[in-house]
C-alpha cells in the first residue's frame, strides 16, 4: 500500500503483482482530503487492516514531518530538499534534447555558487534520520516542497 498525497488529497494505492507475469497494478482504493490527520471512516471501510495500520504509521510520521518542517528554518528545509531536487535535476538533463542557453548558463552560474559556498561551510552535525518510517523519500520531499512554497507565497 502506497499513499500519496496530491494537492489536498491524499490516494490510497493498492499494489497488485501478477503472479505470472510479475506486472504490478495499481489501484487507487480511496481518497481522502489532505488535511485530516486520522484515518477517515470511508477510507477504512476499504482498506484491509494491514493498510489501516500503515495508514496510521503513514499519518503519524506526516504529522511528526510537518511539525519538525514548522520548527526548523526555511533555510534547514530548502537545504534538505536540495540533494533530492538536484538528483531529479540530474535525470532531467539526461532526458531532454535541447537546453536553452540561458538557463544553462543560470543553472551553471547557480551550481558555482552553490560548490563556492558548501567548500567556505566549515560547520557540520551529525546525520540524522527523519524517523520516518511509512512515508516515500518522495512524499517526504513534497512536504518540505509545500513548506518552501508557502514560505515563498508568504513573503511575496
Amino acid at each position: 500500500m502506497e499513499f500519496i498525497t496530491k494537492g489536498e488529497t491524499i490516494d490510497c494505492i493498492r499494489i497488485i503483482k501478477d503472479k505470472d507475469s510479475g506486472k504490478e497494478t495499481q489501484i487507487n482504493v480511496a481518497s481522502f482530503n489532505a488535511g485530516v490527520d486520522r484515518v477517515p471512516p470511508h477510507v477504512a471501510a476499504e482498506l484491509f487492516i494491514e493498510e489501516v495500520k500503515e495508514l496510521v504509521l503513514w499519518l503519524e510520521d506526516r504529522k511528526k514531518l510537518q511539525s519538525k518542517l514548522e520548527m526548523q528554518s526555511i533555510e534547514h528545509t530548502i537545504l534538505e530538499s536540495l540533494p533530492l531536487l538536484l538528483w531529479q535535476s540530474t535525470q532531467a538533463l539526461k532526458d531532454v534534447d535541447q537546453l536553452d542557453l540561458m538557463l544553462f548558463r543560470s543553472i551553471s552560474e547557480r551550481l558555482e555558487e552553490l560548490s563556492e559556498a558548501l567548500d567556505n561551510t566549515e560547520r557540520f552535525t551529525a546525520p540524522h534520520k527523519t524517523g520516518s518510517t511509512q512515508m516515500q523519500n518522495s512524499e517526504e520531499q513534497k512536504e518540505r516542497l509545500d513548506t518552501i512554497k508557502k514560505d515563498i507565497e508568504k513573503n511575496e
